[in-house]
């Protein structure tokens, strides 16, 4: 495969790329799932993935034993924004940011929604969907283009 500057607008699609990813790193802080329990001091108990990494690793957290078949989820959540900025970030020329985007995007998708009961999922779980399916989105058009543009060039 030829590798081709970055057009303008295939640039913007992954600066935009790589904000989402940081903001779906600033999102893993927010509370992804509730327990539907009130506890003795009167609260409601909620976990981000970042309290669960840091109760995974011995640090000490605000998060009871309840989520702890949750934790290993949290990392995995964490390193998928991680992962995708550093592809979107380097990868300026080549269709692979894009492949990975979209994998990774359904792997953290099925695993919010399949590991969080319906009941017990928060407004971080929520808006973090709603941007994995933004991304998603940004993704498919930028592969579309880079295909498109590979068929005319052919031409």
């Amino acid at each position: 495969m030829v590798k081709k500057p970055d057009i303008k607008t295939r640039k913007k699609l992954r600066i935009t790329m790589c904000v989402l990813y940081l903001l779906e790193l600033v999102i893993c802080t927010m509370p992804f799932i509730q327990d539907t329990k009130v506890n003795a001091d009167g609260l409601v108990t909620v976990a981000s993935p970042f309290n669960m990494f840091m109760m995974l690793f011995g640090v000490t957290s605000n998060v009871d034993g309840s989520f702890a078949a949750f934790s290993v989820v949290c990392v995995v959540l964490i390193l998928i924004p991680i992962i995708n900025f550093l592809f979107c970030a380097l990868d300026k020329e080549r269709n692979l940011k894009n492949i990975v985007s979209v994998i990774s995007c359904f792997t953290a998708v099925f695993l919010i929604l399949s590991f969080i009961p319906r009941q017990n999922i928060s407004i971080g779980s929520i808006v973090a969907i709603m941007v994995y399916v933004l991304i998603m989105f940004i993704t498919s058009i930028a592969m579309v283009m880079r295909l498109s543009k590979d068929v005319e060039d052919k031409k």
